[in-house]
């Protein structure tokens, strides 16, 4: 008996250097990205656009902005949930979190550094507007691409406009038991989409349809772009939302970044995402209102779908 190959996430690759609206490379990437996210929610994005210099630099920020006294960290918050620190807390011990909101903005970057580090703090501000600018273009891409995917290319810019950019950094803490294997829980995410930036340890896994989990590798340029809550109204669900968790085994303290896109308009399916074999699933629904809602509502959370819960139109 041969063995079974083990499932491997598709890769889409980001570096072409005519990846332009209108090319052929642009349709034969929009078929790719829509086959991705139809069949798994998710894909591995090749992005040589991000250097391994960069990625050294900004993940060299990472370990500095955990050594911030906690008395600076608390101070990162958000007029919206999720948009703070985060963690450790009984339920995730070994999670902490930070984050930029609306990174995109230097001003933002420059706030954010002026709590954490109020005496000042070399390259913070050039290397992480670098890095949240390139992530937010691949987001974008993706995007656009998806949009060309369904044939409703034009469409993207009303979207991609009320989308903006949360930049979180993460760091998982070894655990106790350095022969344990300690799991973040699966989830999907609430907002629009996600990409999970990896650094030397992986650690992340992702669901197939079929209820198999793959680890997804850890390699340079390589990003994974994930479809949350949002995405999946979106498309009608056509697309569902990547169900993930986070493995952690091992002596080594493991750090990760995700750009999180959040919409922050009313959010519809378009009307030609909708006909027989696609009824209409969801009622249009206010994004930043459904976060709010979930936030608060212990019930919602424990839905199957808090997402079909909250806009799903009721049969």
């Amino acid at each position: 008996m041969g063995s079974q190959t083990k499932p491997t996430l598709p890769a889409i690759n980001f570096s072409i250097e005519d990846l332009k609206p209108g090319s052929a490379s642009w349709l034969s990437t929009a078929k790719q990205v829509r086959f991705a996210l139809e069949e798994y929610g998710c894909f591995v994005a090749q992005y040589e656009q991000i250097s391994g210099e960069l990625l050294n630099s900004i993940f060299g920020q990472a370990k500095d902005l955990f050594e911030v006294p906690k008395e600076n960290k608390v101070k990162n918050v958000g007029e919206e949930p999720y948009r703070g620190h985060m963690g450790p807390n009984p339920l995730l011990p070994l999670y902490e979190s930070l984050c930029i909101d609306n990174v995109t903005s230097p001003q933002e970057t420059q706030k954010f550094k002026n709590l954490m580090w109020p005496e000042g703090k070399t390259n913070f501000c050039e290397t992480t507007d670098s890095f949240g600018q390139l992530l937010a273009d691949l987001e974008r891409t993706v995007e656009q691409l998806i949009f060309e995917g369904y044939g409703i290319g034009k469409q993207y810019e009303s979207v991609g406009n009320s989308n903006g950019h949360l930049l979180r950094f993460i760091k998982y803490t070894v655990p106790e038991d350095k022969d344990a294997t300690v799991r973040f829980p699966s989830h999907t995410d609430i907002n629009f989409t996600t990409i999970v930036v990896q650094h030397e340890i992986p650690g992340l896994e992702v669901k197939t349809k079929e209820g198999d989990w793959i680890d997804v590798e850890c390699a340079p340029s390589q990003f994974v772009f994930m479809a949350g809550d949002g995405f999946q109204v979106w498309s009608n669900d056509r697309v569902k939302a990547c169900h993930h968790r986070v493995k952690h085994c091992g002596n080594k303290t493991r750090y990760s970044i995700g750009l999180f896109t959040f919409n922050n308009g009313i959010f519809q399916v378009p009307e030609e995402l909708v006909d027989e074999s696609h009824p209409l699933l969801y009622n249009p629904f206010d994004s930043r209102a459904f976060i709010r809602k979930y936030a608060t509502t212990p019930e919602l959370k424990k839905e199957p779908s808090p997402i079909k819960a909250f806009a799903g139109v009721k049969a």
